[in-house]
């Protein structure tokens, strides 16, 4: 009897063997005939399959996670690191490198792709002439309407104490302080990259009481910040959230600092304010090296953080207590990941049209310079399990969008002493007004786009910014007001006495035509121009929150297990955003909300 089992299973084995083997010759056959003359034959699979006549160049299994962690290490030990790799281009001469941006890319799937054309991700915003072997057109990123998965069933289930949703500056914070605690974190961004609409911002941090102001001599308080921020969003603001963010903004400040985060105080105040507290970098946009540095510290505290996983449904139980989220894997389908606590820092709805146009039909059409995820996910995911979502129709204009592109030009080159001058050669209005003011002033001049006017006193407060966009072609530059002129096909009469004019404003410290507080130089020597058109530069509204980030509903209850943090939040910020209070926002909030969420866990 054992003699015949044995032979049974010996049998077994090898008719096992036998078709496993076939098998794999026939997956093996069914690859050639795709990858070496199929239709996939000129994508980058094609192109690695007739180099090495295997999918194992590439692929250690059939298994291919969301963040596609394991084919970039495949990536990078054949080609080299994403620095190398930049270090390459630049050796090269290249003006402008994928691989050295400012959206700390540090994936090849992020642009390359195997199975379906490549294409450059840096070109969602820009226009740059990137030739890609196996390349396509932009494929665009579109909004989902997620109500479709409602009962929709996951595949598996995971467990976590925490799911973060948005790996933007508020997520990453929240994801940090979590962690740091001791929880299971998971952090889920849609995008294949981490950063959100964070690593755009191009100003700087707003904070009172820092230790920058004080060895600087600048008098600021609470109740002065408080004020000014008021006074920016013509006084709707939640006046109880923005009591939180001035009173933790040294704290912001600080916490940024303590992960190695070093900022330098702007001294010319942003937007007529009343005292110096934008707190910036020299080395560029301040989005970008928030990022560089919080990175880093995500990485080490341990958060398991996934790109190309948006969440489609938050889950809730028959009390309507949040339990968790259902998240669309890019390779690993639908799945649920059970959790005490789920914090939304999913971003604005800045890059969603069919909301822009129901809510601001006047603005339907404009450019934005949002993330292109910016769709305004969390508003539904929110809404759908009973929060109030409100104030959709406050949407924010940027004034200083490079004309012909999406990309923001930092508010302080105007704050540093640039001007404004329509076409005609002539100011037309205070430089240093609110955003929300600037741009429907601009669109009433002709051709609806100005000149933003600056010099080298300028350069040098922002030297690494102006670098940037001399690199991407935006600037004018001239040796005289009379030259510069010429060059932009300004009437030379007009605009030469304009800029004379406001040099006696500046000798005088006083601008007797529109009232300009800061007078930071009177625009003489080499002068510089970048053309400038307003774009929808974020939103206002959003998921109603209380002051310990505790998502409410229509009623005005908190939502069990539900927080959130940063532009998802609505109405902290009024009508109008005060450029520097989002960047410490994130900070200040993303720190509350987990704390919040820490107090709710068993």
């Amino acid at each position: 009897m054992q003699k015949l089992l044995l032979s049974c299973l010996f049998a077994f084995s090898t008719a096992f063997i036998s078709v496993s083997a076939t098998a794999a010759a026939m997956d093996e056959i069914r690859a050639k005939q795709i990858y070496s003359v199929g239709t996939k034959s000129d994508y980058l699979a094609g192109y690695h399959y007739q180099l090495t006549k295997s999918c194992s160049s590439c692929h250690e299994s059939d298994k291919v996670s969301d963040s596609q962690t394991e084919i970039d290490k495949k990536c990078q030990s054949c080609h080299g690191s994403y620095e190398s790799l930049g270090q390459k281009d630049q050796k090269a001469g290249l003006e402008i490198s994928a691989h050295k941006g400012h959206l700390s890319i540090d994936s090849c799937t992020t642009c390359h792709n195997g199975h379906v054309g490549s294409f450059a991700y840096c070109n969602n915003c820009h226009i740059f002439d990137m030739p890609m072997k196996f390349g396509r057109n932009k494929v665009a990123y579109v909004p989902e309407n997620l109500s479709i998965y409602q009962n929709a069933k996951p595949n598996r289930t995971e467990k976590a104490d925490a799911v973060v949703i948005g790996g933007g500056g508020a997520g990453m914070v929240a994801s940090i302080e979590l962690a740091r605690a001791g929880k299971k974190v998971v952090l889920l961004e849609k995008m294949p990259i981490i950063g959100g609409s964070s690593l755009l911002a191009t100003g700087g941090l707003n904070a009172a009481f820092t230790e920058l102001q004080k060895a600087a001599g600048v008098k600021d308080d609470e109740e002065t910040f408080f004020n000014d921020t008021l006074k920016m969003g013509k006084g709707t603001n939640d006046k109880a959230l923005v009591q939180v963010l001035v009173h933790n903004s040294n704290d912001a400040y600080e916490w940024f600092k303590a992960i190695g985060g070093k900022l330098e105080l702007q001294l010319n105040r942003s937007g007529g304010t009343s005292a110096a507290r934008m707190h910036y970098t020299k080395s560029g946009g301040i989005g970008r090296y928030m990022v560089a540095v919080i990175k880093p510290e995500l990485y080490k505290s341990k958060v398991d953080v996934r790109v190309n996983s948006p969440v489609v449904r938050i889950n809730k139980n028959k009390d309507g207590s949040v339990t968790g989220v259902l998240v669309k894997g890019k390779n690993t389908g639908l799945y649920e990941i059970q959790a005490q606590a789920v914090i939304l820092t999913s971003g604005s709805y800045a890059n969603n049209p069919t909301i822009i146009g129901r809510e601001r039909p006047d603005f339907q059409g404009m450019i934005t310079t949002a993330q292109p995820g910016s769709h305004g996910d969390g508003l539904q995911l929110a809404g759908n399990v009973g929060a109030k979502v409100f104030n959709l129709q406050k949407v924010q204009i940027h004034p200083n969008v490079a004309a012909g592109t999406t990309i923001m030009i930092t508010q302080s080159m105007r704050h540093n002493g640039g001007i404004l001058v329509n076409k005609n050669g002539e100011r037309f209005v205070n430089d240093q007004a609110p955003r929300n003011t600037l741009g429907p002033a601009i669109l009433k001049q002709p051709g609806q786009s100005v000149y933003l006017i600056y010099d080298d006193y300028v350069v040098g407060k922002r030297t690494k910014v102006h670098e940037g966009y001399v690199r991407l072609g935006f600037v004018t530059a001239a040796d005289s007001a009379a030259e510069l002129a010429q060059k932009l096909h300004l009437p030379q009469d007009k605009f030469t006495a304009t800029i004379k004019k406001y040099g006696e404003f500046f000798k005088n410290k006083k601008d007797a035509d529109f009232g300009r507080k800061d007078l930071a130089t009177p625009l003489t020597g080499r002068l510089y121009a970048i053309e400038v058109i307003p774009g929808i530069g974020g939103t206002l509204g959003g998921v109603k929150a209380d002051t310990q980030m505790h998502v409410l509903d229509a009623s005005g209850k908190p939502i069990k297990g539900l927080f959130a943090a940063g532009e998802v939040v609505g109405g902290w910020h009024g009508d109008d955003r005060y450029g520097g209070n989002a960047v410490c926002g994130n900070i200040v909030f993303g720190r509350i909300a987990a704390q919040s969420a820490l107090k709710t866990m068993k």
